[in-house]
């Protein structure tokens, strides 16, 4: 049997340079890489994972930890250099670490390295392992050792290990230790004090690996070969030889397979069970190099993690291998979009842009060619299987592809199908592009005319049929379109249809659902109404929905709807959409994206649809990756939830210390980000994240694959901030705890000081207000007495000069008068311009004592006003009345003075102008107030006069208007023919009023 595996071996190796004949892993495996381009490490020569699931990489110039979506080095305390990591281990207290300079340290959990235990032997340390009694041995140039606790103790001939040096240490899942020397493989079983030669001599063994049954592989470079030893019953081993080349490294995965790493030709897999398979050109290895996309062809290192994800470490940098969950169908190559169909048989059909049409069923598949690009699928009862192309319509018939028709315009590439549908009768609706939409009926063509002047709405991008047989035609810019019972009916933006084009369709019980460019939208009572999404850039461009029960054989009685967008592939639970729709907050989604993605090609026809189901559950989409299947309940394969770290708080640039909670800033920042982040190897390009600060958010923020909160100008108060993500399986995770952040009120927007800053404001206004009414008091007073005074002036002087001169004269005249005799012509001519004369004298009077304001000073205005009516003509009949309304108070001498003269003035225009029958003047003395009232029933004032203020010959009314702008006083004329006039002369009590105390009306008036 030995001889038989190593010719056959040979054999396989040797045909490793035939792609033919040469299974690739990327047809099993999902593969990433990071290099020095992506910000990652270089020469990864030591890995390992810790308890708490980070990733540590040992390379050439330092450490550093992975949390699946950034490397961070790590730095010593004393901030002493590492040098080349050339083991690393990871156990319960922390992580070894060993050096090829010499020498290991233990980092601790919390981070800090230990100091360096003695007794561990000199030179390079090549390999660490941990047994079940939680020893850690190591193997170092100078020897073997393990550490007891406090120091590293040697092992030597008095247990058996008689080699100088170590090159390799192992525990297998028996507890069986494995040491290698320079020249022998031993072992130390369980419970045994003394370790044992195996019989395998060899100077170059490197490294040692064992499966969970037991099986030991080990990697012997020198002599190019690889050791599968298998422990018996009598303490020995027995082992099978496989020649390979340039094997450094080797892990074994779950399912028993060896991964092999080599320096020059990449990666090899022996896959298990497969060694002693004889058949010639068996899968035995496969292989995975630089031309597969691995960073480099020379491995350093390898291990599987606790999730059974492959990483390998190159001299280029980092490699991360999954099998695939969702493995593309087997297509021919050259294959780019495909359109889906599933047939009334549930055998899913796949058309291709090559022309392939290709059916599976169970195990089982066919295939047939056209000679065009296969456009559009669709299934219906009357015809089977449709295609759509440019050269016509196409269906299955009889294991043979059968034109129905050829395109009602000419056959050209451009003139593709962009979709098809089948009405109840069995009329074939087919969309043209750039032609229309034409039905074939009756064995022809008849066009459907457009529903829109838009050019860009000449012809469907996509269409559907219900369960009641209704036809739906989606065009471009939010329009779509229904034909029932021979009727169309019409939606667009005004019906609230926004999503742009609507390229999706599927219509659920109850409801209709588009989607298109902008998302997605649902009908009900008549009108399109936007789903809320939370990361809408991941539902744009949306090609398929697809609906699967949430529970497996539940029916329809709750649909999750899968979209396929051009983000990828998202799943929209059922519960979650009804929460959102009864007015809940964000809604909650599991990410398919790294499947889901198409080729887009702006110069081809998006084959149509890129998303069915299969009577079985099962959900197939056409994605870049050729087509998938999704199985909607299988459950995700996360062994361990990702764990969720808020990593840093900066506020204005400042690092803040996070260490201890609740963290106080010293003020209120500008802006204040806080990182997060998940520890998720397996998949981190699936994990969705949200957030939320209480105080500030009302919501969960959907950050998307963001790890990074910012805020601006955050107000004073008690902040707790909150991460949680969302992981494949739609899922949510969240910390153990949250970050809390106290943002202090600064000393001016506190309640007291705003109080008192209020107060002292308010006083302040009042203050500079009634400064600046004093102010404003004492200049009108003292413009009031200034001008009282110069009219005073202007009547002492008319009356000591021009009225003694005028006395004087008549005195002069009379004399003469009375020299003449009575009967005298003379004398009754001179008599009668003395008598003028008085009268002229009088006016004078009249003239000085208004210019004075002569009325006693403890006269009242009222009094005043009764003594006019005996200054009135004889002819003059009018009923006169005067009266006060509250008790009278002393005026400043120039108040009443205008008062008295605007008064007069419109008494007098009553009496001679308006010809009033009655006339009343009203005095109101008021606290806060002074106000005249003159009333008469006369023939009023012309409105074009009022407005001019006057007549221009006559200043009458001119003078009212002027004397009440002196003292700036209020006046309101309201005049008509039917009513007569009403004239309202008004004044602040504060200015009209004079500086004494009046008991009854309590007031201190003081004059600036």
């Amino acid at each position: 049997m030995r001889t038989y595996v190593i010719l056959l071996l040979s054999l396989v190796l040797g045909c490793l340079s035939c792609s033919s004949a040469v299974a690739r892993i990327s047809n099993d495996m999902d593969h990433r890489r990071w290099t020095a381009s992506d910000q990652g490490p270089t020469a990864v020569g030591a890995l390992a994972q810790t308890v708490d699931g980070y990733l540590w990489l040992g390379t050439h110039d330092s450490l550093y930890r992975f949390d699946g979506f950034e490397f961070e080095k790590f730095e010593p305390a004393d901030g002493e250099p590492l040098g080349v990591v050339s083991a690393l281990a990871g156990t319960a207290e922390g992580l070894w670490v060993g050096f090829r300079a010499g020498g290991a340290r233990l980092i601790s959990a919390n981070g800090v390295m230990q100091p360096v235990d003695p007794g561990l032997p000199d030179g390079v340390v090549y390999s660490f392992a941990e047994d079940q009694q939680g020893r850690v041995w190591v193997a170092a140039d100078e020897g073997l050792a393990h550490h007891d606790g406090t120091g590293w103790r040697p092992i030597g001939k008095e247990m058996g290990f008689t080699g100088r040096h170590a090159r390799a240490v192992h525990v297998d899942a028996d507890g069986y230790i494995w040491a290698a020397s320079e020249e022998e493989l031993y072992m130390l079983p369980p419970g045994a004090s003394s370790f044992m030669g195996t019989g395998i001599r060899s100077q170059s063994i490197s490294e040692i690996a064992s499966s969970s049954s037991g099986d030991v592989w080990i990697t012997d470079r020198s002599r190019e070969r690889l050791l599968r030893l298998t422990k018996s019953s009598s303490a020995g081993v027995e082992f099978e030889e496989i020649p390979i080349s340039s094997a450094n490294s080797i892990v074994l995965d779950e399912q028993g397979g060896v991964w092999l790493g080599t320096r020059g030709s990449g990666l090899y897999y022996l896959a298990a069970g497969k060694m002693h398979e004889p058949s010639e050109g068996s899968d035995v290895i496969s292989s995975y190099t630089t031309h597969d996309g691995l960073s480099s062809d020379y491995i350093l290192a390898q291990l599987v993690d606790r999730d059974g994800t492959l990483w390998v470490g190159t001299d280029a940098g980092l490699d991360r291998f999954q099998r695939k969950t969702l493995a593309p169908l087997a297509l021919s190559t050259g294959v780019g979009s495909s359109a889906l169909a599933v047939d009334g048989d549930g055998s899913l059909w796949v058309g291709s842009d090559n022309g392939r049409l290709t059916g599976f069923r169970n195990a089982s598949h066919s295939i047939f060619e056209l000679d065009m690009p296969i456009n559009s699928l669709v299934s219906s009862q009357q015809h089977g299987l449709l295609i759509g192309g440019h050269q016509g319509v196409f269906s299955l018939s009889d294991d043979e592809p059968v034109r129905v028709a050829e395109l009602p315009v000419e056959s050209t590439p451009e003139s593709a199908v962009r979709t098809m549908v089948v009405g109840k009768n069995g009329d074939i609706w087919v969309s043209v592009n750039r032609a229309g939409l034409f039905v074939w009926a009756d064995q022809q063509w008849q066009p459907i005319g457009p529903f829109s002047d838009s050019e860009r709405q000449v012809m469907p991008v996509s269409a559907s049929r219900d369960s009641s047989g209704t036809l739906w035609f989606g065009y471009r810019d939010n329009l779509l379109v229904s034909f029932s019972e021979q009727t169309f009916e019409r939606w667009s933006y005004q019906e609230g249809l926004d999503i742009g084009h609507v390229t999706a369709m599927l219509h659920l019980p109850g409801r209709t659902w588009v989607g298109g460019q902008h998302g997605l939208a649902y009908l009900k009572d008549g009108r399109f109404h936007r789903l809320d999404l939370p990361a809408a850039e991941s539902f744009q461009n949306i090609y398929g929905l697809v609906a699967a029960p949430a529970e497996k054989n539940a029916g329809e009685s709750g649909m999750d709807i899968w979209v396929h967008s051009r983000g990828g592939i998202f799943k929209l639970p059922a519960a979650e959409i009804e929460r959102v729709l009864a007015g809940g907050d964000t809604l909650l989604y599991s990410s398919h994206d790294h499947i889901g993605r198409l080729p887009m090609d702006p110069h081809k026809v998006l084959p149509l649809p890129t998303g069915v189901s299969t009577p079985e559950g099962s959900l197939w989409f056409a994605t870049g990756q050729g087509v998938v299947r999704v199985d909607p309940y299988q459950p995700s394969d996360m062994t361990h939830p990702p764990v969720i770290t808020i990593q840093a708080l900066t506020a204005d640039g400042v690092d803040i210390d996070i260490s201890a909670t609740p963290v106080r800033l010293s003020a209120a920042p500008q802006r204040l980000v806080i990182d997060y982040s998940a520890l998720n190897l397996a998949a981190p390009e699936t994990m969705r994240f949200q957030y939320r600060l209480s105080g500030h958010d009302s919501e969960w923020v959907d950050a998307g694959r963001s790890r990074q909160a910012v805020f601006s100008r955050l107000r004073p108060g008690n902040y707790e901030f909150h991460v949680r993500v969302l992981d494949e399986s739609g899922q949510f995770h969240r910390p153990e705890a949250a970050l809390i952040v106290y943002i202090p009120q600064v000393f001016y927007l506190r309640p007291w000081f705003l109080l008192l800053f209020s107060v002292a404001l308010l006083a302040l206004v009042f203050w500079i207000s009634r400064v600046h009414t004093q102010r404003e008091k004492a200049a009108l007073r003292t413009r009031l007495e200034e001008r009282f005074h110069e009219r005073e002036r202007i009547a002492r002087e008319l009356h000591d000069t021009l009225l003694q001169s005028v006395q004087g004269m008549m005195l002069s005249f009379q004399a003469v008068a009375d020299s003449l005799p009575k009967e005298s012509r003379a004398r009754h001519a001179m008599e009668r311009a003395l008598d003028r004369a008085d009268q002229v004298m009088a006016e004078g009077r009249n003239r000085i004592t208004g210019l004075r304001g002569e009325i006693a000073p403890a006269e009242d205005l009222a009094v005043a006003f009764q003594s006019l009516q005996q200054e009135a003509d004889a002819s003059v009949s009018a009923a006169y009345s005067v009266s006060n309304v509250g008790d009278s108070l002393p005026l400043r001498n120039e108040v009443r003075d205008v008062f008295y003269q605007v008064g007069r003035e419109a008494v007098f225009n009553a009496q001679r102008h308006a010809h009033a029958t009655q006339i009343s003047v009203t005095f109101t003395y008021a606290k806060d107030r002074f106000e005249m009232l003159v009333v008469d029933d006369g023939v009023g004032i012309d409105p074009v006069y009022q407005r001019m203020r006057g007549r221009p010959e006559h200043g009458g009314l001119r003078g009212i208007y002027e004397r009440a702008d002196r003292i700036e006083a209020t006046l309101m004329i309201v005049s008509s023919a039917q009513n007569g006039t009403r004239i309202r002369l008004s004044l602040p009590g504060t200015v009209a009023y004079e500086n004494t105390s009046d008991d009854k009306h309590k007031r201190s008036i003081r004059a600036g």
